[in-house]
């Protein structure tokens, strides 16, 4: 029996539980407790920890469409090329490298060594794409526009769906 100075209750190892007495009460009590009415502040209710994580999940999930949905003026690019959240990319997308992740959020986001992106940032004065020297160099315009970098898109749509 364990005892705490100043308390008034002790616990005690029994081995098995079949037979022994102080078991068998404590079985008796359990399932007594859980047919005795609630006491307590008024209203209750009995709601599973499972079920409370679920409900929060859907509901920042709901905030989080709502949110990528709303128009504003913020990530623009991502908008452009990324339709909504999605479990499965996620998933993807978490199974890539350093490296590989880099070049695909810089892609997704346009914060990368694009021509357009560093003329923004006053690094660079020419904004035409290396490859083609037609159109500004954007991720937009490099993963959906232009036919010298067709290998590139290649790779980067094989990355997309089946993974490094």
């Amino acid at each position: 029996m364990i005892s705490l100075p100043g308390t008034l209750w002790g616990c005690t190892g029994v081995p098995g539980r079949a037979g022994v007495r102080r078991n068998e009460t404590a079985d008796k009590l359990i399932s007594g407790s859980s047919t005795q009415q609630f006491i307590g502040p008024e209203p209750s209710l009995g709601v599973s920890r499972q079920n409370i994580n679920v409900k929060i999940k859907c509901w920042v999930d709901n905030q989080h469409l709502v949110m990528w949905c709303t128009p504003c003026s913020t990530q623009r690019q991502a908008r452009e090329l990324i339709l909504g959240p999605s479990p499965a990319t996620k998933a993807r997308f978490l199974s890539f490298n350093t490296r590989q992740s880099r070049v695909i959020t810089g892609l997704l986001t346009g914060q990368n060594t694009l021509r357009r992106h560093l003329c923004v940032l006053g690094l660079s004065s020419n904004h035409t794409c290396r490859k083609c020297g037609t159109e500004a160099e954007t991720s937009f315009h490099v993963l959906c526009e232009c036919e010298a970098l067709t290998p590139l898109k290649t790779y980067i749509c094989g990355l997309l769906l089946f993974g490094p």
